[in-house]
């Protein structure tokens, strides 16, 4: 049984949300290196980044799944980062 054909809009999703993805390193890593949050919560964001970028990278093609996982790792970082800068 072979797959549907992948659309552009697919692609464009999990571009989109792989982006969101490598935002979100750049951002724990800044936030790490500032000193602007605990250890434990740059940790727990690594855990979280390597599980959703292991996941979007195996469903690219579920698109509402993959963007809202993409944005809400971002919301995540950002929230928690929020509450827990020093």
């Amino acid at each position: 049984m072979s797959q549907p054909e992948t659309t552009p809009r697919q692609v464009l999703y999990a571009l989109v949300s792989g982006g969101f993805v490598a935002v979100v390193v750049v951002l724990t890593i800044g936030a790490a290196s500032a000193g602007l949050v605990p250890a434990w919560w740059s940790g727990l964001l690594a855990i979280a980044i390597v599980l959703a970028a292991t996941w979007i990278a195996q469903n690219w093609r579920s698109t509402m799944l993959v963007l809202v996982l993409g944005i809400g790792l971002f919301l995540m970082w950002m929230i928690g980062t929020l509450i827990l800068a020093t």
